[in-house]
């Protein structure tokens, strides 16, 4: 009796372990961000991390693109929001700054909104990212500031990022040419429906500083969770890669 419950006890251990492995695997296998939590003012160094290939094809280059918090798609707690991030965040606009580096591809760039803030970034060219590796496209965050008077206690950002295998026009997508961590908001980059990664953007999420910031009293205590998604104008707008003024990706 003894030995059949240590068995078990070892068969469900392994079990378990064999479905932990292959979340993680899958977490891992995602284009995500090395450091997905920052707190409030506080500046941070990043890392886009590109997970792998799109399928066997080895990745070209990369676009990022983060919400403009101007016709951005909000949540707050569980109620759509109609104001802009200003309700939450003070100063959001142009705290991202890309890193110069060229370990990966030769060319990068950063995408500038009608106001000259950085809304994302690209990175592309030279020597291709083997598909089955890893690979850093390093950014920093300057310090956020949340607004005193909001009942904020997060912002969490769904980032569109978009891994590039093989330059195509937007119709010719497929999982071989482009990996699409995207927010499904109705966009040309949103993919197809139950595809690989379907509606899996990266997230990068601002916690208020409670101690430097505390809640107002009128929040009652309980902070709300805002969630930041970029508008599918934005995305279409945004996404594509220019160099010298010239859209390279995708093929118009």
């Amino acid at each position: 009796m003894q030995i059949s419950v240590l068995l078990n006890s070892k068969i469900q251990g392994l079990l378990i372990l064999m479905i932990l492995t292959s979340f993680f695997q899958e977490v891992l296998a995602h284009t995500l961000f090395d450091v997905p939590q920052v707190t409030e003012l506080k500046k941070s160094n990043n890392n886009i991390v590109i997970g792998h290939g799109c399928g066997g094809s080895p990745v070209i280059g990369t676009s990022i693109v983060f919400p403009d918090g101007n016709d951005s798609v909000i949540t707050a707690g569980n109620d759509p929001h109609s104001g802009g991030i200003s309700s939450f965040i003070q100063n959001w606009g142009n705290l991202i700054q890309l890193l110069q580096n060229r370990s990966v591809f030769s060319e990068q760039d950063e995408k500038l909104d009608a106001n000259g803030n950085v809304i994302g970034f690209w990175s592309g060219g030279g020597r291709s990212l083997a598909a089955n590796l890893n690979a850093h496209i390093p950014f920093t965050t300057s310090a956020v500031v949340f607004e005193p008077e909001s009942c904020a206690s997060s912002v969490r950002f769904a980032v569109a990022i978009v891994d590039v295998c093989k330059i195509t026009t937007i119709a010719n997508f497929t999982e071989d040419a482009v990996s699409l961590w995207v927010p499904a908001v109705g966009s040309k980059y949103d993919g197809v429906p139950g595809s690989h990664a379907y509606d899996s953007p990266a997230f990068f999420t601002v916690n208020r500083d409670l101690e430097s910031s505390p809640l107002p009293e009128s929040c009652g205590g309980n902070g709300i969770e805002v969630l930041v998604k970029p508008s599918a104008a934005q995305v279409d707008r945004d996404m594509p890669i220019l160099y010298n003024g010239t859209q390279v990706w995708p093929q118009p």
